[in-house]
């Protein structure tokens, strides 16, 4: 079984041309604002943490992934008033990844936590900001599959989704504490921020 892990251990803020999110309140700007996060030693992968707003959204985005391979990470989008409504259905994560990435491994049929805990497919999409929030790009052009929010807390140690193809083996792919944790943790900070914007 073919395997990818994501791993990162050490995190260090302050990427150049980026600046922390400011959630509410009135700017004349319309360029997003970005937590760009990510360490600056090379044989450590880069973690990569990315808050993307448009003040005239619906929505905040909260994007991760390995600076040193951006070919998949996780990503959701929040509601202002603090609600999960990114991935597959509402409350989920979308653990994303590349058309070519996913031809390369095998491509998948479906794909699974668990043999009893299948995970909806996501449909293709396309980001035209991706290189818009800093020196990091994340995908243009990503597929995935939806990952609930109960699975990823539960398992924020490591995550390992089996994707399953319709002739060769199957593959996995491993997100580990180092990048779940920092994630969730970011996630946490901007649905908090929102909940609380919401209610003033």
């Amino acid at each position: 079984m073919k395997s990818l892990r994501l791993v990162c251990t050490t995190l260090v803020a302050g990427a150049a041309g980026c600046s922390l999110p400011i959630i509410g309140g009135s700017s004349s700007s319309a360029r997003p604002t970005v937590l760009a996060v990510a360490t600056d030693t090379a044989d450590i992968a880069r973690l990569v943490v990315q808050v993307r707003e448009f003040r005239s959204s619906s929505v905040v985005s909260v994007v991760a992934w390995d600076a040193d391979d951006a070919a998949f990470g996780l990503r959701t989008s929040v509601s202002r008033t603090g609600r999960l409504v990114g991935g597959v259905r509402f409350g989920d994560h979308l653990l994303y990844m590349t058309p070519l990435y996913a031809s390369r491994m095998g491509g998948f049929k479906y794909a699974a936590v668990t043999q009893g805990h299948l995970l909806l497919r996501a449909r293709p999409q396309r980001d035209y900001y991706s290189c818009f929030y800093g020196k990091e790009c994340s995908p243009m052009v990503t597929i995935g599959v939806g990952v609930p929010d109960s699975v990823l807390r539960a398992n924020r140690d490591s995550l390992v989704v089996t994707f399953y193809p319709s002739v060769m083996e199957p593959w996995t792919i491993t997100l580990r504490r180092e990048v779940i944790a920092p994630y969730l943790n970011k996630l946490d900070s901007v649905v908090a921020q929102l909940r609380k914007t919401a209610t003033m």
